[in-house]
């Protein structure tokens, strides 16, 4: 993760170590994105269907200050607005990457922790998919309070699901 910032050499991602990182000390105020991290995410991998990204601070190794998750997914290409699903490979379903979770542990919220977990994220996506092929990086956003903090990195809504946002690759290599 590296945005060109003094934090860059503060922090780094990496995969969920379920030995290495405390998932007990993590608390964002979500009683379900907490439970997840604790009980459901290692296990998640452990099956490969996701994989838990965590930021943890060099200074208190083990402490887990936000994480997300990214998997393989599809959308309908009838489900993107006209002008996206134009620029598209005409399948019936278009390939993409999940963004399933991403959560900051409130002690560290304000911090912009957010946003660089979610450019984390894009930059994996965009790694990914250069190697597996996906044209899409999709997210399913928690409330509509969850909304506005994706759509400010370009993230745009599926026209039927207002929850249910995406940005092209092409979108995501220019955040």
């Amino acid at each position: 993760m590296s945005s060109g910032t003094a934090a860059d050499s503060l922090w780094a991602t990496q995969p969920l170590d379920k030995k290495r990182h405390d998932r007990n000390r993590f608390d964002c105020g979500v009683p379900a994105l907490d439970t997840y991290l604790q009980t459901q995410a290692a296990q998640e991998m452990r099956r490969r269907g996701a994989v838990t990204y965590v930021l943890e601070d060099p200074t208190d190794p083990g402490r887990i200050r936000g994480y997300y998750t990214l998997s393989s997914n599809s959308a309908a290409l009838g489900a993107l607005p006209e002008e996206t699903a134009r620029k598209m490979a005409s399948y019936p379903r278009v390939s993409a990457i999940l963004l399933g979770r991403l959560a900051v542990d409130e002690r560290d919220r304000a911090q912009g922790l957010g946003g660089l977990l979610l450019v984390d994220a894009l930059r994996r996506a965009r790694t990914h998919s250069a190697a597996i092929g996906a044209a899409l990086v999709v997210v399913e956003a928690k409330d509509e309070t969850a909304v506005p903090f994706y759509q400010h990195y370009g993230f745009r809504t599926f026209p039927d699901n207002h929850h249910q946002l995406f940005l092209t690759m092409l979108e995501a290599g220019k955040v």
